[in-house]
């Protein structure tokens, strides 16, 4: 029987491509692409050292992850040259970043010293509001979330002082703003700013145990079956070390983030962060999974000519009996007290965007931190400066049998929640 996810894969149509895009991949056609823009370990490796100078990549848990990543993306991904070269380009970038996140470390050991309090974890399917939730918090002087640029470029680590104009905001606004630049419709889709945040996935690939992000980088089904098999404190603890950096000279009061792999860590997040807040804004999980299929599609699209091949991301979006898996684990995990109620607020994603000023005071109320007048002004000037029905409409389409398939598998997800049906 088709899954829901297969069915929406079956009629998505991928969007023209831009002429310059299309006439470089006409291009790496008639050439040794693979040969021409490498992605094998062993020159990524060397790159970076040369780049930078550095040899030293601190423990090696990253190593195995990486390799089998390499060999994902060579054997699995099936990248045209334009996917080809930028995903060498963000493969070169972490590596270098990771060798330099460790040079500091070497250098100034005092930073270990720094505690990571109270940070605030978005949690939820994708497409349920989540990124909106993280640039409205994120808005807000009190909180701090890793922006784009610092995770990109973490080294040297910001400082207060210029945080807001160091020259290397604009070198990452180029880089992520590529994405929109070759394929347009992803503006549609997410919003994308060297100054904004986007995924705490870019920081666990610093340690290259990131499924989530490197899932939009290639198709890696063969990284995405071993990675659930890593055990994730290895990434959650490099997470720990990178926050460190970053407050080091910039102090943060709290940490704001998200990613959607949050949900199946829970325990091991509460290990590292003990103190941690969670957030969930929950939406019908049969839109948000409709949404999710054209936002997979289009993401890969841009890197290679046959989305959707291999089943990518099948185990944590596409598929309603895998997406109600999902779900229904954080109940187990909620029911057995692992999270205590007092560390987690359900937000409806109709109130975060029908009453949003409602919405978050009510959040923060929840887990007794204030929502300071300074916090409120920042909030609405990010609300006017970024009014929703201004962004290109993103429409899905759904089969009526799809969606009773979608609906009888998160049942227990609605039910528990009262999440209402869109």
């Amino acid at each position: 029987m088709k899954t829901q996810g297969e069915d929406q894969r079956n009629k998505w149509q991928p969007p023209p491509r831009p002429d310059w895009v299309q006439r470089i991949n006409e291009e790496g056609y008639c050439m040794n692409a693979a040969g021409v823009v490498p992605l094998d370990s062993v020159t990524l490796l060397e790159s970076a050292r040369r780049t930078t100078g550095l040899s030293d990549f601190g423990a090696d848990d990253w190593r195995e992850p990486f390799e089998i990543l390499c060999k994902s993306f060579e054997e699995d991904a099936e990248l045209n040259l334009m996917g080809r070269i930028r995903t060498r380009s963000e493969m070169l970038q972490l590596l270098e970043a990771r060798l330099l996140i460790e040079d500091t470390y070497k250098r100034h050991p005092e930073i270990d010293d720094q505690k990571v309090t109270q940070p605030i974890f978005v949690l939820g399917q994708g497409r349920s509001g989540t990124s909106f939730l993280i640039n409205l918090l994120a808005a807000n002087p009190d909180n701090g979330a890793p922006l784009q640029w610092e995770m990109m470029f973490p080294c040297p680590p910001p400082e207060k002082a210029t945080y807001r104009t160091d020259p290397r905001i604009a070198r990452a606004d180029k880089l992520i703003k590529q994405w929109t630049r070759v394929v347009p419709q992803m503006e549609a889709m997410h919003e994308f700013a060297g100054d904004l945040p986007l995924e705490d996935a870019q920081i666990f690939a610093l340690n290259f145990m990131g499924p989530s992000w490197f899932g939009q980088l290639g198709q890696v089904p063969s990284y995405d079956a071993y990675i659930v098999t890593v055990d994730p404190m290895l990434g959650i603890r490099y997470h720990e070390r990178v926050l460190k950096l970053l407050q080091w000279k910039n102090p943060r009061k709290n940490w704001v983030s998200k990613d959607c792999f949050h949900m199946d860590k829970l325990p091991q997040l509460m290990q590292v962060y003990p103190d941690a807040c969670f957030v969930w804004p929950h939406r019908d999980p049969v839109r948000a999974l409709a949404s999710a299929v054209n936002l997979i599609g289009t993401v890969h699209w841009g890197r290679c000519d046959h989305p959707f091949k291999g089943g990518s991301h099948d185990e944590y979006q596409t598929d309603p009996e895998m997406s109600a898996q999902r779900l229904a684990a954080v109940i187990d995990v909620l029911e057995a007290g692992i999270v205590p109620k007092n560390q987690i607020y359900n937000m409806m994603y109709r109130d975060l965007v029908g009453d949003t000023m409602g919405a978050l005071a009510s959040m923060y109320a929840h887990f007794g931190i204030e929502f300071s007048e300074a916090g409120k002004l920042g909030t609405r000037q990010y609300l006017k400066d970024h009014p929703r029905e201004a962004r290109p409409p993103h429409k899905v389409d759904m089969s009526d049998e799809a969606i009773a398939k979608a609906r009888h598998a998160h049942q227990r997800y609605v039910d528990y929640f009262g999440v209402p049906v869109e």
